[in-house]
């Protein structure tokens, strides 16, 4: 498994590519009265300096939502579809566009950076997508 992480960063940087950030993510109701809220999804930056990503990859949890997240190498290509919208310093703390102080200055946001959401699974996916494109988002399925 080593080995093989090796050679893709190894092939990444020898084609002049910057090794990718991404942060996956797992969401469940902790209780049977709510809504089906099942998601799983990944967001990555882009036009953001390498490391940014962490400040917003972290396992906090809200008293009805259980939430797991986890800072990967790149999202996965298998996808449902995917929201891409304006990275600002409200969704560079959270990708759902919380606020969170986790004691360290926010890293500052360039005007073209972006935030790209993969969804591989989501309760109403349809739903999701309204949301993606009401909030000035650009919805795109795979391809």
């Amino acid at each position: 498994m080593r080995a093989a992480v090796s050679i893709l960063l190894l092939g990444c940087l020898s084609a002049g590519q910057v090794w990718a950030e991404a942060c996956y993510v797992t969401s469940s109701a902790s209780s049977d009265a709510i809504a089906e809220v099942e998601q799983e999804l990944c967001y990555e930056f882009t036009g953001m300096d390498e490391g940014a990503i962490d400040w917003s990859c972290s396992n906090e949890s809200t008293d009805m939502i259980r939430r797991e997240q986890q800072k990967v190498a790149s999202c996965a290509a298998d996808k449902l579809g995917s929201c891409e919208a304006a990275l600002t310093q409200a969704t560079l703390a959270n990708y759902r566009a919380g606020d969170d102080d986790q004691g360290k200055p926010r890293p500052a946001v360039p005007n073209d950076a972006k935030v790209i959401t993969h969804y591989y699974r989501a309760g109403d996916l349809r739903q999701v997508r309204i949301d993606c494109e009401s909030s000035g988002g650009t919805w795109r399925d795979p391809q």
